[in-house]
């Protein structure tokens, strides 16, 4: 069923793909592109899209990625900052570090590295401050 439920996923992706790196192909250097990328192949160098990241399941990528949406099936080691989201299927391998909103990891997938959310902010030390300056000056009257 997970195997099923995997393909159906990948087939959905599929068509919304404009290029495709079949398997077999080999790519030494960065890419770029408008759309979104489909990936069989092996990849050494950067890659952004502007759209969608699919690795499929021969996929072999060794990146900095940067995307709107990832979603692996083979096997990445690089960092990842996606936009919205990060997914990796049960087939799919992840070793580097990631920065997204969202993240799924399905049952069987491997992700070793750190996750970051995306818009994190540092506390706003300011208000901290006047909250314990308001909380003193109440406590001497």
């Amino acid at each position: 069923m997970g195997k099923r439920r995997r393909e159906r996923k990948m087939e959905e992706a599929k068509g919304k793909v404009e290029t495709i790196l079949g398997n077999g192909t080999t790519v030494e250097g960065d890419l770029y592109t408008k759309g979104s990328l489909r990936v069989e192949g092996r990849v050494k160098g950067k890659i952004k899209a502007e759209g969608d990241l699919l690795v499929g399941e021969s996929g072999n990528l060794e990146t900095e990625i940067e995307a709107r949406n990832v979603l692996i099936a083979g096997t990445v080691r690089g960092n990842i900052k996606a936009l919205n989201k990060i997914e990796i299927l049960p087939s799919g391998k992840l070793y580097g570090d990631i920065k997204t909103k969202t993240i799924k990891i399905e049952e069987g997938a491997v992700f070793v590295g750190s996750s970051e959310p995306l818009e994190a902010r540092p506390l706003d030390t300011g208000k901290a401050e006047l909250i314990k300056e308001t909380a003193a000056v109440k406590e001497k009257a």
